[in-house]
């Protein structure tokens, strides 16, 4: 029989329990202890004995015994703030000096110190050990107390005379659990050796990473021409071009990280088409305030469509048009689109938001088209060195993209799976290769935004496209001496709109501009107004709803009037609704006519 004695204190209290591994079954020695504590009953602190009487609780070998007890593990290991345990066996079972060694493992240190004794407990040979909460610090790969005693010689088998026959009973062990021990106390050292290694690898992976990075950037440069501003210019006051107000926000923008939105973009071409003459916005009841259901979209420019019946085409007198500044491209598609659905007069913005927001097919290409024009302006006035501008900052983008979760995973992941084990962070080395890997990351997406694929002309007209935001989006605007004439400020509104800051515009105008009045589109508060700016969220909302569904298919094939759906267009029927026809779909200022029926 061998007789173990615990003393816990400490590490339970108010609040506290324990329970430990069931449930209790004496057949299959399971057994189960509860601890609790109720407060005010018992003292803060709790201090409790545990006794194990243990038979044939020993392995037995061919030329050895081994006593092996492993005397608390686990997580509640943890919260244990002191450890005592005597282990107490009777002198006539106990093997003679130099017949046997003793061995503790577990906490910190691998190990922790024990004394024996003949005397503390008369008849007994004791090994005794107390540990502080100094001593109880554990790794995840080491929480555990146990305890062994291994009997070899002489007294190879003297508390195991009546041990149970198992697989390993005639075993010849001692050589290996010598082995053993000794394996369990250089694997400490060896960690070193190789936690040492492993950073040392890491930090020339890192180099690696480094030279990787600074090499890619130099390949990309010399596959690719990147043109500096010929002039650079930190403010442009004076607007550079009647440029497309989207194409110059995505111009001003190409190489930062923008801010601006599909409803800027929206809202700058309908105030440039204000701006022009080509629609105005009035309230549909003039007692009420300027909102979104009281506002009606008007169509100034209404082209005279006349039928040539020897071409075949319905062509459009332009000598109106003549008098009004031309459409850029992004401005062209949301005239047809008001032309579509208001038939050449008027329509409200809440009905007008309603049939984009239904007629699916029309829109979605509508949403195609307006983003196909900044290519097509891009490569027709040349800025751009070719269709697919962005093609390098996108391949840098990626791998920006790929070294930042690297970096991530390695940081959190590599780490937490080294943390379980005996390498332990290894003096840090996967937090310098992680860290390694996301500066690299921001380092690449950083110089990605200059790989902009622009002509000479292109980076010129850059800078001062750049410059003008700039200046819009300073004070110096608002402290400006300069006069600046009525048609100027309208057109800072409408480029301020696109680079989605037009409340700086908004702001200086209240202050420097007091002849405001007779600027009809700048007089006008709803163009200023937040209004006008939910308006525009809601055309985008419209918009993108649309588009989505019709990507999706499932409405493929519908052209959003009515449920038209494989029939021939109405021009064929008889040539007098050709007009008709021309304002109901919008298709065009000319467009074919085909023999009629």
């Amino acid at each position: 029989m061998i007789q173990i004695i615990l003393v816990h204190i400490g590490g339970y209290g108010p609040g506290k329990w324990y329970h430990s591994e069931g449930p209790y079954s004496e057949s299959a020695r399971n057994y189960e202890c509860v601890f609790f504590y109720v407060d005010g009953l018992y003292r803060e602190n709790i201090t409790f004995e545990i006794e194990y009487e243990m038979r044939n609780a020993a392995l037995r070998y061919g030329d050895c015994s081994e006593l092996y007890l492993s005397l608390y593990s686990e997580d509640s290991i943890k919260y244990l703030e002191s450890f005592k345990a005597q282990i107490l066996i009777p002198n006539k079972d106990m093997p003679q000096v130099g017949n046997y060694n003793a061995y503790t493992y577990g906490t910190n240190s691998n190990r922790f110190p024990f004394t024996e004794s003949d005397q503390v407990n008369p008849g007994y040979h004791t090994f005794s050990f107390a540990l502080d909460e100094s001593q109880l610090n554990f790794k995840p790969y080491n929480e555990y107390i146990e305890f062994s005693l291994i009997s070899y010689g002489k007294d190879s088998h003297i508390f195991t005379d009546y041990a149970s026959r198992n697989y390993y009973y005639n075993d010849i062990a001692l050589d290996e659990l010598r082995q053993e021990q000794m394996d369990y106390d250089n694997t400490y050292e060896n960690y070193k050796i190789i936690k040492l290694i492993v950073l040392l690898v890491s930090i020339v992976i890192a180099c690696f990473v480094i030279r990787y990075v600074m090499k890619r950037n130099k390949k990309m440069k010399e596959e690719h021409i990147f043109y500096e501003p010929t002039i650079p210019v930190a403010y442009f006051r004076e607007i550079p071009s009647n440029l497309d107000p989207v194409f110059a926000s995505t111009l001003a923008f190409c190489k930062h990280q923008t801010r601006k939105t599909d409803s800027d973009g929206y809202s700058s071409i309908l105030l440039s088409l204000v701006r022009k003459g080509y629609i105005e916005l009035a309230r549909i009841d003039n007692l009420q305030d300027w909102t979104s259901n009281n506002v009606k979209i008007i169509v100034k420019y209404k082209p005279t469509p006349i039928i040539n019946v020897m071409t075949e085409f319905v062509e459009v007198n332009t000598a109106e048009q003549e008098k009004l500044e031309p459409l850029t491209p992004t401005e062209e598609e949301y005239f047809k689109l008001i032309t579509r659905y208001s038939h050449g007069s008027e329509i409200s913005m809440s009905a007008f938001n309603s049939k984009v927001s239904i007629d699916y097919q029309n829109t979605n290409s509508f949403v195609k088209n307006i983003k196909n024009a900044i290519v097509t302006i891009g490569v027709s006035q040349g800025y751009f060195q070719k269709a697919d501008y962005e093609e390098p900052k996108k391949q840098m983008t990626s791998l920006s993209t790929k070294f930042g979760i690297f970096g991530i995973l390695i940081i959190t992941i590599v780490n937490f799976i080294s943390y379980q084990t005996h390498l332990d962070f290894a003096y840090g080395a996967f937090f310098i290769l992680g860290i390694t890997f996301l500066i690299s990351a921001l380092y690449l997406r950083k110089d990605a935004r200059k790989y902009i694929l622009l002509t000479q002309f292109g980076e010129d007209e850059y800078a001062k496209w750049r410059g003008l935001y700039n200046f819009l989006n300073s004070e110096t605007l608002m402290k400006e001496r300069t006069v600046i004439e009525l048609p100027l400020w309208e057109q800072y509104l409408v480029y301020a709109t696109a680079f989605g800051i037009s409340e700086k515009v908004i702001a200086a105008l209240k202050i420097r501009c007091p002849d405001i009045e007779m600027s009809t589109m700048l007089s006008n508060p709803y163009y200023t107004s937040r209004s006008f700016r939910h308006t525009s969220h809601s055309f985008r909302t419209a918009t993108r709803s649309a588009s989505h569904i019709a990507s999706g298919g499932g409405f493929g094939g519908f052209s959003g009037h009515g449920g038209y759906r494989r029939r021939r267009p109405w021009w064929r029927w008889r040539p007098e609704v050709a007009i008709k026809a021309k304002k109901e779909f919008g298709d065009g200022l000319i467009f074919p006519l085909t023999p009629f029926l």
